[in-house]
């Protein structure tokens, strides 16, 4: 039945930890893992478990990003020593480009430390998880149940190894030999009691050392777990005498009939013999069964290994070996004190002791301090209370005074808005009859100049006079057509803001309708500058659009282009369409003298001109870019092109 339940156990362990590791990004399949945590997978399957879980936390938040994988020895039974160095090298090389193995536990130190493949042996170890006191391992065919190892200082065998880190438990056998006999002046007698697994058998060696080197005047009895069942280690301690007589123990896992327990064996040992005092060298069984003695800090572990793995891989690769022993501390159960009349007995300094009796100050401390918050509490809010009413009180009488000059100034507000309703209307008024006299006047000049204009052209086709005349009329027809187009710039400028300008949208084969307005610019033009045409769309592509606006705002980039291109220069027309499908764009880049950055967008403005003595209104581009915002685009200078100037406008492909 035991034994099913172990086994039981064991599963539900494996399972668990995978499952959770699988959360932790711990692969050891899918990808290449630069880590590998080797376990000796003993009894202690929790405290592995959390440990591993903490590294690889600690880990990534300092930086790590190896990928991790797990493996379990799965060797936890004594039988399996002669097993320990072929079950690591199996479990190395189930992976390539292993950068860093974690070895935890004695049965993983012993396989890595005996291997004696050096492809091995080349691959850098953090050891942690075990005592620092191992045991040779017994020869082929050797009886582990009657083995009797010397004990073995496996800090000095890492030192000429490539062991970059370890963090050793020392169980402080001794120490804990010499409180008991503090305790015990007359001790005569040692009983020490460890079970069937590399822990145990370690423990046992050492104590054995300590006692022939140290004590021999103190008789010992082993109860083995090697060799003793549970139920027979149970009936040993029960017939120990317990004059001038103590027992100490390591570990009890598992008995020789390898059936693992938890911790009903200590209650079951404790039951047999309640009279026969009890030392722990790890702890185990303090707080209910064992007086005390000194054992491991086991804290704080994970933390060094995951900082000094990431020390090792991302920071510096030979870094010197760390070969740490941790701390010891001396616990006490304060009631098995109490029990062998051990309380006036001065204890070592910082002695953790549990289960005392706390004094009433510290027993009611948290409800004590809690009574003394609520009533400091109170008193503040009584005198915030009273604050708070003398302040509200005075505020009431500050409110009504502000109530009435709000009263006050509410009337004259109201007058002042409805003066400043009627001024706003007038303004309104004035502006558009502004427009409509902007538009009028630019009307009715614009008929009769169109009358001048026509006849300036007639008159100079038909000339036949001087070369001095026929400058005259190329004069007059030159400033007419600029005063032409004056008008043309104002009357639009003035559509656009009054919101008069109609659009006209209709599809528009776009490439042979920019050809044609490139042909028809190249007619008009005054010098011999280059106009290139380019686009990467289909010749049968229609836009949907207002042509004759469009047209305008080409027309109104080619030209402003050509006044500043010289004539060896070159005007380059692009049309193409953006990723996303969203946008139609058209570039006029020139190779003139450029506009500096600080222009690139005061030129949008109206009347803003570049250079004064260039003909023009400056009202070209800032016609351009209210067209093509009313039809949904964008327009802007290229600042990365410094070979002329660039202008670039959007025209939105589905209106």
């Amino acid at each position: 039945m035991k034994t099913a339940l172990r086994i039981c156990l064991f599963f539900i362990y494996i399972l668990f930890a995978n499952c959770t590791f699988s959360n932790n990004s711990i692969d050891s399949t899918i990808e290449k893992p630069e880590i590998i945590i080797i376990t000796s997978c003993n009894s202690d399957s929790k405290y592995n478990y959390d440990s591993i879980k903490e590294f690889i936390q600690v880990y990534t938040s300092i930086g790590g990003n190896g990928k991790i994988a797990v493996e379990n020895m799965n060797n936890t039974k004594l039988i399996h020593t002669n097993q320990w160095v072929d079950t690591v090298e199996q479990l190395i090389n189930k992976h390539k480009d292993v950068k860093l193995l974690v070895l935890l536990g004695g049965e993983a130190w012993n396989g890595y430390l005996f291997s004696k493949n050096e492809n091995i042996k080349k691959i850098p170890a953090i050891c942690a998880m075990a005592s620092r006191y191992g045991f040779s391992l017994p020869k082929e065919g050797e009886d582990i149940s009657t083995y009797m190892p010397e004990s073995i200082d496996l800090i000095e065998v890492m030192k000429n190894s490539n062991v970059k880190a370890c963090y050793a438990y020392d169980y402080k056998v001794t120490e804990n030999i010499r409180i008991a006999q503090y305790f015990y002046p007359n001790l005569d007698k040692l009983v020490f009691l460890s079970d069937n697994t590399y822990s145990g058998l370690t423990q046992q060696t050492q104590f054995v050392k300590s006692i022939s080197k140290d004590f021999p005047n103190i008789e010992t009895m082993l109860i083995d777990g090697r060799n003793t069942s549970m139920p027979e280690a149970v009936e040993k301690i029960k017939s120990i005498s317990t004059t001038n007589t103590a027992m100490m123990i390591g570990i009890w896992r598992f008995d020789s009939d390898n059936i693992y327990y938890i911790d009903n064996a200590s209650y079951a040992f404790r039951a047999a013999n309640p009279q026969l005092p009890l030392f722990s060298i790890t702890s185990t069984t303090l707080g209910y069964w064992a007086v005390g003695g000194y054992s491991p800090v086991y804290d704080g572990v994970p933390e060094k290994i995951a900082n000094k793995a990431h020390q090792i891989l991302l920071v510096n690769k030979d870094t010197p070996q760390e070969l740490i022993i941790l701390p010891n501390k001396c616990r006490f159960d304060y009631n098995k004190l109490e029990q062998f009349d051990l309380l006036d007995k001065v204890l070592p300094e910082d002695s953790d002791i549990r289960n005392k009796p706390l004094k009433f100050r510290e027993l009611y401390r948290r409800q004590v301090q809690i009574i003394c918050v609520i009533f400091i509490c109170l008193f503040v809010a009584l005198v915030i209370s009273l604050l708070y009413f003398n302040k509200t009180r005075i505020l009431k009488n500050k409110l009504q005074l502000l109530a009435n000059q709000l009263q006050h100034e509410k009337v004259m507000l109201e007058a002042s808005e409805h003066e400043l309703l009627i001024s706003k209307e007038k303004i309104e008024k004035a502006s558009q009859l502004q427009s409509t006299f902007v538009s009028n006047i630019s009307h009715e000049i614009r008929t009769p100049l169109n009358a001048i204009v026509g006849f300036s052209s007639l008159f100079v086709n038909s000339l036949n006079g001087n070369d001095e005349q026929k400058e005259y009329a190329q004069i007059i027809q030159s400033n007419s057509d600029l005063l032409l187009q004056l008008i043309t710039d104002v009357l639009d400028i003035s559509r656009l803001e009054s919101d008069k300008l109609h659009f006209n949208y209709e599809e528009c084969t776009i490439v042979p309708y920019c050809q044609n307005i490139i042909s028809f610019t190249n007619l008009n033009k005054k010098n011999n500058a280059e106009i290139v045409y380019t686009h990467n769309i289909h010749e049968d592509f229609k836009l949907y659009t207002d042509p004759l606006r469009l047209q305008q705002v080409v027309t109104n980039l080619l030209n402003n282009a050509l006044k500043f291109t010289p004539e060896d220069g070159i005007i380059t027309l692009n049309l193409f369409i953006n990723d996303d499908k969203t946008n139609f764009y058209i570039s006029v880049k020139d190779t003139g003298l450029g506009i500096p950055k600080e222009k690139h967008k005061s030129v949008f403005d109206r009347f803003e001109k570049l250079d004064e003595f260039v003909q023009g209104t400056g009202l070209g581009l800032s016609i351009c870019k209210q067209i093509i915002n009313q039809m949904g685009g964008e327009i802007w200078i290229d600042e990365n092109y410094n070979e002329g100037a660039c202008f670039i406008f959007s025209h939105p492909l589905y209106q």
